[in-house]
């Protein structure tokens, strides 16, 4: 008995002696003026990965959900409850200054960080320097504004100090630009009160550069001028603050914003700066914490380090999890251990069992390592597959590109000669053979125009063009395509609508290829002699159009898979892409489409669209102005189009084709109504351009040695040439090529394959209204009204030129020595160049326009009777009286006497 009293009391000994050797554990109270935002929650997470350093310490965070009389009772608490350090990250600083002076006087080193207190009765402050911060979003603006811009400014709480430090900063980068006007927004470090307050702002001018104290405002602000005008949106510079990887660097590198600057959270460093304290160690009482900005590339390069850091974290934390445990395992066969050391047995056993203990760990260790490595090398597999994956969608992409370019050129050459042939031979036999070879080349155009239309709805490319439609005409006027095929067929072929009409908000071309589609289809799989309906019905809130065909039909197995992209019936014929466009169109404008379908007796289709206009939302959609539409084509007055194509006009047009066909097809056509000349490329085209009398250029776009977009800028940039109208022709159906070539100076853009009537009217229509501007010039440039131009009028290259022009004649038609090479010498221009540009821009040559300008200042000075005949001739340049009597009898058709004594004024 006394031998286990011995052993129980050498136990507690024990016991006492492992309780008395445990470390103090330290409390580290932080205050947190709220922990909803991103920002905050990085921080606390780098507390907790610095505070899982020190197995001694405890972290208690308060959140005072942004408000700062809940704040002030939470720090009170930590206070009362006497940690070893308090942390405050005031929400604003006047409120919180009395609350953080009442715990330096209790004794309890205070840390100050992101925000600051109006009082300096802390330990130390722990953050970056917010105005510096602002001084460098200042800077990094400066290179984006231009003159007289406009700032928008959108704030955090005007209360808080880096808010207030931020814009000082800001402000004082920009103090040298006075033509500046800022815009402020009180925003509340929130993305949701940002988006409603610019909702409810009305901006008086446009916004050049947006400035926001945080990114999930920048983010707000994008959106908000994006749901304005997605065009000025994307370009519109857009900054924000601080870089977490939640928010700001996604933002950046999904391109939602420009740039920010990297705003340290300094969880970790104030973690540090608090065990430096408990450790009685001195520290500054201002720690400063790094900043700098983040672009598009370090936004991508943080966002992958900062997945890794969580990836080795998570891993890390597992690990320490399982080491705890294994840990506390091994604390307690230690205590079993010192309890039963006069066992061997005992001992012997907790020996064995702590070797395999540690075995385990080894294993374990090794077990880690050898995922780890698995998951570097899928990781690095994932980069490789992802540059193919993308160098595959490039290459798929320019197949497409290609491919459209190749087979529109030689459908230009079909369907044009084939137009034309079918006009002529309306009344011969082969007719029939000719309209078969017109109907397949047209189905040949619908499959390559359909490929590239999958194309752009892959791509995410398509944008929905919606208008207010009168949806039963337009129904009606689609339905009557196929009128002739069900004519031949001999198919009962219908169309009904249970109301007369019905105004509808979509894209009148995509459901047209909608309808088209589905009657193509029904065409397709209905025998000779069966029956196709078009049926529409209105509900409250809907529109739907059925097309029912009694043809083959679709097995029950097959129809969930019928709008699959790519997917055909065995019994189908085609690309499997048509069913899958019609469904994508559809889903576009938020409508369904549903199939029924019992083969061999009735299969229909039906797709429904929102006759709500509210319902069609999404960046994807502009709306386009209201216009009267025309669906019965025959029913057109083509005695215009007839007169105009039956001319011979006076112009010379420069053809530029790489392509021997097409170039000589199109030099056929049009020598009917004009000179032609041609060119097989840009480079050739100037040449001729430099030595020819032009009147228009008409220019294809993929040319070797120097394509049509490079033609258009040379012609356009250079002050001989810029005059001269260019027609762009391509087989490039892409948007944004188009607005490239738009921009670049060409006044015209057609797509292959085309109508040559079509591009006959497009040429004499430019060349006309060429011709009326021309007049009407003239008469602005011999009354000198030109110089007398808006000064808000944005003037391009040919009026600059006539400008210089007639200020330069306006100068020195009184010098009779004055003479057109003395002109040429001084406007930059050889004369031959002169002569041809303002030929071609007033209508008269510039010698010419010289004595018709000295003979209207004369006629002026005749009906003011100052002055004799002979020094009004010297006065206006003319050499001589009698040569001078005599330019002015040939334009007025009287003697200068006469003019003089006439009544009529001026």
């Amino acid at each position: 008995m006394k031998n286990i009293y011995y052993i129980f009391l050498l136990c507690f000994l024990l016991a006492a002696c492992r309780d008395g050797g445990r470390e103090k554990e330290y409390v580290i109270g932080i205050s947190q003026c709220m922990t909803d935002d991103d920002w905050r929650q990085a921080m606390i997470r780098e507390v907790g990965i610095e505070a899982s350093n020190y197995d001694d310490l405890k972290v208690i965070i308060k959140d005072a959900e942004s408000d700062n009389d809940r704040q002030i009772e939470q720090i009170r608490e930590l206070i009362d409850r006497k940690v070893d350090v308090l942390v405050i990250s005031p929400l604003e600083s006047e409120p919180l200054t009395a609350i953080a002076e009442e715990a330096d006087r209790a004794g309890i080193p205070t840390i100050i960080t992101d925000r600051k207190v109006n009082t300096d009765r802390y330990t130390t402050f722990v953050g970056a320097n917010n105005y510096e911060l602002g001084v460098t979003a200042g800077k990094y603006a400066i290179r984006y504004l231009p003159p007289g811009a406009t700032i928008l400014e959108i704030w955090g709480a005007t209360g808080s100090s880096p808010a207030q430090e931020r814009h000082n900063g800001f402000r004082d980068a920009l103090a040298d630009r006075k033509d500046l006007t800022f815009i402020p927004v009180e925003g509340d470090w929130k993305q949701d009160v940002v988006a409603r307050r610019l909702r409810e702002k009305a901006f008086s001018q446009p916004i050049d550069f947006v400035f926001a104290h945080n990114d999930v405002m920048a983010i707000a602000a994008r959106e908000y001028f994006l749901s304005i005008d997605s065009a000025k949106g994307k370009q519109l510079p857009v900054i924000g603050m601080d870089a977490v990887a939640e928010a700001g660097l996604q933002a950046i590198a999904d391109g939602r914003i420009d740039a920010s600057f990297l705003y340290p959270t300094g969880g970790e460093q104030v973690i540090r700066t608090a065990m430096q304290l408990i450790d009685g160690k001195p520290v500054d009482k201002y720690i400063p914490l790094h900043s700098g900005i983040v672009g598009k590339e370090a936004a991508q390069s943080l966002l992958l380090q900062t997945e890794r850091l969580l990836n080795y974290q998570q891993r890390i934390e597992t690990q320490r999890t399982r080491m705890d445990e294994l840990l506390n395992r091994f604390l307690f066969l230690k205590d079993s251990l010192l309890v039963i050391t006069l066992l061997m047995i005992g001992f012997i056993s907790l020996s064995v069992y702590v070797f395999h203990i540690n075995r385990k760990i080894r294993v374990a260790n090794r077990e880690l390592r050898a995922i780890n490595k698995k998951e570097e090398e899928q990781r690095r597999k994932l980069i490789s597959l992802n540059a193919e994956i993308e160098e595959v969608t490039a290459s798929k992409l320019q197949f497409f590109t290609n491919i459209s370019h190749e087979v529109r050129t030689p459908l230009t050459l079909i369907l044009g000669p084939l137009d034309k042939l079918m006009h002529l031979l309306h009344d011969s036999p082969y007719l029939s053979d000719l309209e078969l070879v017109h109907k397949n080349a047209g189905r040949l155009l619908r499959v390559i125009n359909q490929i590239l239309d999958f194309r752009k709805v892959e791509n995410k490319q398509e944008k929905l063009k919606i208008r207010e439609t009168e949806i039963v005409a337009f129904a009606g006027e689609v339905k009557s395509y196929f009128n002739s095929m069900a004519k031949v067929r001999n198919i009962d072929y219908s169309f009904t609508a249970d109301v007369k009409e019905c105004a509808l908000w979509i894209d009148p071309d995509m459901i047209e290829k909608v309808l088209v589609n589905l009657l193509s289809n029904a065409f397709k799989f209905t025998p000779e002699e069966g029956r196709i309906a078009v049926k529409l019905s209105v509900s409250d809130e809907w529109v739907a159009i059925a097309v029912e065909d009694n043809g083959s039909g679709i097995r029950p197995e097959n129809l969930p898979y019928l709008f699959n992209r790519f997917y055909s019936e065995n019994s189908r014929t085609g690309t499997g892409i048509g069913l899958h466009l019609v469904s994508e169109y559809v889903k576009m404008h938020n409508g369904k489409i549903d199939v029924e379908s019992k083969p061999g007796v009735r299969t229909a289709f039906t797709f429904s669209l929102h006759r709500d206009k509210t319902q069609l939302k999404g960046e994807y959609i502009t709306e386009i102005p209201v216009s009267p539409l025309t669906y019965d084509a025959s029913r057109l007055d083509d005695s215009e189009q007839k007169e105009l194509l039956s001319k011979s006009y006076p112009y010379t047009i420069l053809i530029v084709e790489d392509d021997d066909e097409v170039r000589t097809f199109l030099e056929k056509e049009l020598s009917a109504n004009f000179r032609v000349l041609t060119a097989v490329n840009g480079k050739v085209a100037l040449n001729l351009l430099g030595s020819e009398d032009i009147s228009l250029v008409l220019s294809d776009v993929m040319m070797p040695e120097m394509n049509g977009f490079e033609l258009c800028k040379a012609v356009k940039t250079n002050l001989a040439t810029s005059h001269i109208p260019l027609i762009l022709l391509t087989a490039l159906t892409d948007e944004r090529q188009r607005m490239y070539g738009i921009s670049g100076g060409a006044d015209g853009y057609i797509q292959k394959p085309f109508r040559v009537d079509f591009v006959k009217l497009r040429v004499i229509r430019i060349l006309e209204e060429r011709k009326k501007l021309r007049e009407a010039l003239l008469q602005k440039l011999q009354n000198s009204n030109l110089l007398m131009a808006e000064p808000e009028k944005v003037e391009n290259m040919d009026d600059l030129f006539l400008r210089k022009f007639l200020t330069r004649i306006e100068q020195v038609y009184t010098d009779p020595e004055y003479n057109i090479e003395k002109l040429s010498d001084t406007l930059g221009l050889s004369r031959g160049h002169l002569h041809r540009k303002i030929k071609d821009l007033t209508g008269t040559s510039p010698v010419d326009f010289l004595r018709n300008f000295r003979l209207k200042k004369a006629a002026a000075l005749l009906k003011q009777k100052q002055y004799n005949i002979s020094e009004i001739a010297y006065q206006t340049g003319f050499s001589s009286s009698a040569y001078f009597a005599k330019c002015f009898k040939a334009v007025y058709n009287l003697t200068p006497t006469e003019y003089q004594q006439e009544d009529k004024p001026v």
